[in-house]
């Protein structure tokens, strides 16, 4: 490790490291959250849902088993920075490089020697707060107010959603993604399942969906605040309304949206492998993994959409069903990347929903 660095949080509070290999250009300005995974950093850190922020691991020992090209969520590093309490030499026979090298390559600093349990827990007491990350001296008061009060996450799903459709070949119905931070594990998990997949960039319109005649639709994970896809609804809506629809995360968010109902922040989010989602239809309990900072007002929402997932935690809604359409929708991951594979299931009900609905249409026109 080479120069001393800093994590200032919006409130001045410092938290001081080492850097493990080179030190930022300048000033690294996200919003700072904590992860309670025990395994799975690299997919943390390629999650294009932590786009903007600057994430700090709970677990203390980060790096053991290093860094693999087919243990990433998307092409490239989301986050802005990473903060550790204990850097570990990799010693993993899959291991292509060093954590720290695969993280340097694309310019994201890393913190590590940091007291990161006294950190999660002010963010746990104060609730989620702009940071900086800077080697040198503390900012002074004014300097870190201009820089914080300048960091804003308007436009970050664009940023990292694809910027054209692509097609993952597949034998069976074809599924439409809208990309709005999409996880290569989401992927993975509709190929599994035999669909054919069209992936759409976050900007696409209702006409680009109808053109493709796409056979059920899921609205993908992503960052930011939902609030501000507010005028991109029409698409939601056109999912919803006319195929069989699976919302993840973000996408969960925007169904709830374009029903009618509201959103809100959490305090610090829920970000870890290791939450318990009870099934409001069957009872079951699942450990889900999360990564979100804003829930659905469940008294915002209209009728026609039951809660059909509960957090055991906060008891804040983790998924709904709409009571007479195929359209579900979860607030964790059901395709992990990191986490257990407890929610894989919630992609056999969607398969499902297309299948049947693919088939009643083939019906009607016999």
């Amino acid at each position: 490790m080479s120069a001393d660095g800093l994590l200032e949080l919006a409130d001045g509070r410092q938290f001081a490291g080492r850097w493990l290999g080179e030190p930022p250009r300048g000033r690294v300005v996200g919003e700072v959250v904590f992860n309670t995974a025990l395994t799975g950093y690299q997919e943390i850190c390629t999650d294009p849902s932590y786009a903007g922020q600057i994430v700090v691991l709970t677990y203390p020992l980060i790096g053991s088993y290093g860094a693999a090209p087919a243990w990433c969520e998307s092409a490239a590093p989301a986050l802005r920075g990473l903060v550790v309490h204990q850097a570990e030499v990799a010693s993993h026979g899959d291991a292509a490089m060093e954590l720290r090298d695969y993280l340097g390559a694309h310019g994201v600093p890393v913190l590590a020697e940091v007291d990161t349990r006294a950190l999660t827990r002010c963010l746990r007491d104060r609730g989620t707060e702009v940071g900086v990350l800077h080697a040198g001296d503390p900012l002074a008061d004014a300097v870190r107010r201009e820089v914080v009060q300048g960091f804003s996450l308007a436009g970050i799903v664009d940023s990292v959603s694809t910027q054209a459709s692509y097609v993952v070949p597949g034998d069976g119905p074809t599924v439409a993604v809208v990309d709005y931070g999409l996880k290569r594990g989401i992927v993975d998990e509709l190929s599994r399942r035999g669909f054919r997949v069209v992936v759409l960039p976050s900007t696409a319109r209702v006409d680009d969906l109808r053109a493709l005649h796409a056979d059920g639709v899921v609205l993908s994970n992503g960052p930011g605040d939902p609030q501000d896809l507010a005028g991109r609804l029409d698409l939601v809506r056109e999912a919803v309304e006319h195929y069989p629809t699976l919302g993840i995360c973000l996408g969960h968010q925007l169904v709830a949206l374009a029903a009618g109902g509201r959103t809100f922040p959490l305090k610090f989010g829920h970000h870890g492998s290791n939450h318990p989602v009870r099934d409001e239809a069957t009872g079951q309990v699942d450990i889900t993994s999360h990564n979100h900072g804003y829930a659905v007002d469940g008294a915002s929402l209209p009728r026609e959409y039951r809660v059909r997932f509960t957090n055991l935690n906060d008891h804040t809604i983790e998924g709904l069903a709409h009571v007479r359409r195929p359209v579900i929708t979860v607030q964790h991951h059901p395709e992990a990347g990191p986490g257990p594979h407890d929610a894989a299931r919630i992609f056999d009900e969607f398969a499902t929903y297309v299948r049947d609905s693919r088939e009643g249409r083939t019906a009607s026109h016999a």
